[in-house]
């Protein structure tokens, strides 16, 4: 196995944070993309997306990163499915907008496939040896719905429940399946830093009285803390005074308390924010080495709890945070920046990531 290429000690009382080339290299970009984000799991969609049956949808896994032409379909049997939407002959896109029929047909040379994928027929295609086989089917992409939102991966290192099922002692008792899409709460934009200095600020309170003065009265920060797992980590944010705030159930870890807010970054780039409103996802995609597109999603199951306690100002929260991580942006290539060291009270999110990054780099 190759040396640890952030060059992260794996004791947090030891380690120093990455080396700043990691940040500012376009090749640990590319690195990144094919070695960290095609092994791994990301928000595809919107479940009111999902095509009845006899349809299917278009959609992009990851633009602007990844960027993989995706096919949902749904046959007659109800199954939903996430298929490759590049066809097997030449490469043509097979569809760019919603479709109805048993059937997809390739525009270019009208090569026709069922919607499980399985190549059906190709015109001109007689005397061609061994046609058609597995090969001339449509890829299949792991696929996996959770509530509101439709999550996709290309080549999993792991199954979604190891990454999001250790989140279920915590969340499993909140009602995700009666959340519905706000889309006048829902926006996207742009950050002129890397993409892994946004997580990284995600990742920890320990700014929180510094850099969120508003917020730091909701929640109390003596109570703040993180629990790891193998592809996650989760901030447990206490509420103060008397605002609304999560009640956990007697078979809840945090039963006794009042949350204010749970935060969970899955590996490597999903926020999940957890009010006691509903969910405010950020979807993190890494555009180039120095910008990433951070999707905001919003889904409701209580709307007259909007707008209070930990998510009162949800967009000066997050203006705030913009301007720290661009202020840690543009110092990554200063002369006289050193290698910082985390706090292992309030920073162990951050290594946690840091060594997950290290983990999938190493993957030949």
């Amino acid at each position: 196995m190759e040396a640890d290429p952030l060059d992260v000690d794996a004791d947090v009382r030891r380690a120093r944070t990455p080396k700043p080339e990691f940040y500012l290299d376009p090749a640990w970009h590319e690195r990144v993309l094919e070695r960290v984000f095609a092994r791994t799991w990301h928000w595809l969609a919107d479940a009111e997306l999902a095509p009845s049956s006899g349809r299917a949808r278009p959609v992009t896994l990851a633009p602007g990163s990844l960027g993989e032409p995706l096919l949902l379909t749904r046959g007659e049997g109800g199954e939903l499915r996430a298929l490759s939407n590049v066809c097997t002959h030449r490469g043509a896109l097979i569809c760019d907008s919603a479709s109805e029929g048993n059937v997809l047909r390739c525009p270019y040379h009208g090569r026709r496939f069922d919607l499980g994928g399985r190549c059906l027929s190709m015109p001109e295609f007689e005397g061609v040896e061994g046609f058609p086989s597995a090969a001339d089917d449509l890829r299949r992409v792991a696929l996996a719905e959770h509530g509101p939102m439709l999550f996709a991966s290309l080549a999993p290192d792991h199954g979604f429940d190891a990454w999001f099922g250790p989140l279920a002692p915590y969340l499993g008792h909140l009602p995700f399946a009666s959340a519905r899409y706000d889309a006048s709460r829902s926006r996207d934009f742009e950050v002129a830093a890397h993409w892994a200095l946004y997580c990284e600020n995600f990742l920890e309170g320990f700014h929180i009285p510094y850099v969120h003065p508003a917020l730091a009265k909701t929640v109390d920060y003596a109570d703040y803390r993180t629990e790891l797992f193998p592809f996650a980590s989760l901030q447990i944010g206490v509420a103060r005074g008397d605002d609304p705030a999560l009640e956990p159930p007697k078979s809840s870890p945090d039963h006794g308390r009042r949350i204010a807010g749970y935060y969970a970054l899955l590996f490597p780039s999903t926020l999940l924010n957890v009010y006691p409103w509903g969910v405010s996802l950020n979807v993190v995609q890494p555009l180039g080495p120095a910008r990433t597109r951070v999707r905001f999603r919003t889904y409701v199951w209580d709307a007259t709890l909007l707008g209070r306690g930990a998510s009162g100002d949800l967009a000066l929260v997050e203006f705030e945070d913009e301007r720290v991580v661009a202020s840690v942006q543009s110092a990554l290539a200063a002369r006289l920046r050193p290698r910082g060291r985390y706090s292992p009270t309030r920073e162990s999110g951050v290594h946690h990531f840091h060594r997950l990054l290290s983990r999938f780099l190493t993957i030949p």
